[in-house]
């Protein structure tokens, strides 16, 4: 017998109706509780995304402690070796004062910078490249390290001027330029809202009370001819007034914070920022010149990198670096208007 083949099922009603088309998969994250989910490949860093931020390390206690004791070792030699007091300036005329009375300036205003409000937010920094971050310090720190050790090398004394400021204003800015534009900033910087007549207040106080009163060593005692004052003092205020404040506290100092802590890089870039000015005005043998930079001069870096450190503006340690080195020729202008 020969059976019957088999009848054809008749198709539901759900497959009668047309396929619903599935939406396109999304690209995701690996998910780490899902290892089936596929990783797109790794998003590459860039102008618009510099990468995730990384908070700064902390401060090691053995590296802050180091180092103020290097700044407590250099104002022990200065007093001790300078009993009848230090002049801030080889220019004849200016008088010897007790370094005690002259670090009081650079005291009050980190008091002053201490106790006045942070504002609204944050001034930390995070890292967003690291590895660009390492090799921006690495030349800063290069640019700082080897000013001091080419100035003897000039020629000119006008040569110093041109040569801080293509190491201070040009290098600086141009090389951290190309490499932002290229895969963005290495670091974020916070910024916290502040009055701006409140945070004038330290700035006011280290400019001005290190020219007159108490704790000044007064002026020189003759001053140059009125055309070469002002191109000198226009000069100074350039390259060092706004240049040095860019280099050790916009770019330095934030750059050692990102990498050491807050602590470590304010009192390492104040230590290379005293440094620089031994040429200039350090006295006696190399050691004796250095001690007596990083207690006056470095010292004050310290005030104007409490500033920095605090609020983030730069245009307060400018102001109080042109008030350290101007406010005295800005005097003199006036009495020769009144004269």
């Amino acid at each position: 017998m020969i059976s019957a083949a088999p009848r054809p099922a008749r198709p539901s009603a759900d497959d009668a109706r047309p396929p619903v088309p599935s939406a396109a998969p999304e690209r995701t994250r690996p998910d780490p509780a899902d290892p089936a989910v596929a990783d797109p490949g790794p998003i590459r860093p860039g102008p618009s995304n510099p990468g995730p931020r990384v908070p700064a390390p902390g401060d090691r206690p053995v590296v802050v402690g180091a180092v103020l004791t290097v700044f407590a070792v250099a104002i022990a030699v200065t007093i001790v070796r300078s009993p009848d007091g230090v002049v801030v300036s080889r220019d004849p005329g200016y008088t010897p004062l007790p370094v005690p009375l002259l670090l009081v300036p650079a005291a009050l205003a980190m008091a002053l910078t201490a106790l006045l409000p942070r504002g609204r937010g944050t001034a930390g920094i995070s890292v967003r490249r690291p590895r660009a971050l390492r090799g921006e310090t690495a030349l800063l720190l290069g640019l700082a390290v080897s000013f001091p050790l080419l100035v003897p090398l000039l020629a000119l004394p006008e040569d110093y001027v041109l040569l801080k400021a293509a190491m201070f204003l040009v290098v600086p800015p141009v090389v951290l330029a190309l490499s932002a534009r290229r895969r963005g900033p290495s670091i974020a910087i916070g910024r916290p809202a502040v009055s701006a007549w409140l945070i004038l207040l330290p700035a006011l106080t280290l400019g001005v009370l290190s020219t007159v009163g108490p704790f000044s060593t007064g002026g020189p005692a003759t001053w140059p001819p009125l055309a070469v004052l002002l191109v000198s003092a226009t000069a100074t205020a350039i390259t060092a007034g706004f240049g040095e404040e860019l280099l050790y506290r916009r770019l330095l100092q934030t750059r050692l914070e990102a990498l050491l802590g807050s602590w470590t890089g304010l009192l390492l870039a104040s230590l290379l920022f005293g440094l620089m000015h031994v040429t200039s005005h350090g006295d006696g043998t190399w050691w004796e010149g250095a001690a007596q930079v990083i207690a006056l001069q470095g010292t004050t870096g310290l005030a104007l990198g409490m500033m920095w450190r605090r609020w983030r503006r730069l245009w307060v340690c400018v102001l109080a670096h042109l008030l350290l080195n101007g406010l005295g020729v800005l005097l003199h202008l006036v009495g020769l208007l009144g004269a």
